[in-house]
């Protein structure tokens, strides 16, 4: 049998543009091979999996920006800002934590994000963050403005595990909505930011193999939650469409015939755990 996980990998490459999650009685599967799969990880365009525009807007972690604030961090790089926004992204199952610093330097609009958590940004280069505004008005889009961050950022996230913790990478991805000091706007400067690594691996079905995905639905850095997903590619085409797409909850468990197989997972998700339901 000819592993599909590369195939599936240069398949799954692309953009999903998928309008949402239907959560309508997903087909049985074939016999699986019960067992523990390899996951491996991926770092490209997620599967979209919500319902709406809106549902994936709010699923992001959400940092209001403090003014100032720096001297919680240590070796600051040079800054254009006296007081330049500051907070912390959290991520992993020890929900540590990662400082960043925004800082309007001149033209630019820089990110420095502390990737290690270490609370030092001795070495850490800046990402630019690109003017994104989509407003009307162009003396407020001289003050205001939405950024993007184009470049994916990898932060080394820890994780529990037996014996000890361990440090893996995660990327993300970030965006939000800045303004020029002593500019008066009604809303709050903010950092919205996206996970970006998910994780796929080939289980085997009635002897062939069949594609799995698993997705931090909220943008967390943990993979287990409630909200989380996990895809099944039913129909074998190498994509992950809306209607393949099952919510953690609980524990998943889907219909193999007569009987039921449970999916399960832990928070970085290593290995997917695949077993046959007893009666």
């Amino acid at each position: 049998m000819k592993p599909l996980i590369n195939l599936g990998i240069w398949l799954l490459s692309g953009l999903f543009f998928l309008t949402g999650v239907s959560w309508a009685a997903l087909p049985q599967l074939g016999q699986i091979k019960c067992g523990n799969y390899s996951l491996k990880a991926v770092s490209n365009h997620i599967p979209w999996g919500y319902r709406s525009a809106q549902k994936y807007w709010d699923s992001m972690q959400r940092i209001e920006l403090e003014v100032g604030n720096t001297e919680r961090f240590k070796d600051l790089p040079k800054l254009g800002m006296k007081n330049p926004y500051t907070g912390y992204i959290v991520l992993g199952d020890q929900d540590q934590k990662f400082g960043f610093i925004v800082d309007i330097y001149g033209e630019e609009k820089r990110l420095y994000i502390d990737r290690d958590g270490d609370g030092s940004f001795a070495g850490e280069s800046y990402s630019l963050l690109l003017n994104e505004w989509y407003g009307g008005y162009s003396w407020l889009s001289s003050h205001a403005y939405w950024v993007l961050g184009p470049e994916p950022v990898r932060l080394s996230v820890p994780y529990q595990k037996a014996g000890g913790t361990v440090v893996q990478p995660i990327e993300i991805s970030v965006l939000g909505y800045i303004f020029k000091p002593g500019f008066l706007g009604k809303e709050k400067p903010f950092l919205l930011v996206e996970v970006r690594t998910w994780f796929l691996a080939e289980i085997i079905e009635d002897g062939m193999g069949k594609l799995v995905g698993l997705v931090d639905q909220n943008h967390n850095g943990r993979y287990n939650d409630y909200q989380d997903l996990l895809f099944v590619d039913y129909n074998n085409n190498g994509f992950f469409e809306n209607n393949e797409a099952i919510r953690r909850k609980n524990g998943v468990k889907l219909k193999m015939g007569r009987k039921k197989v449970s999916f399960d997972w832990g928070a970085y998700p290593e290995q997917l755990q695949v077993e046959e339901e007893k009666r």
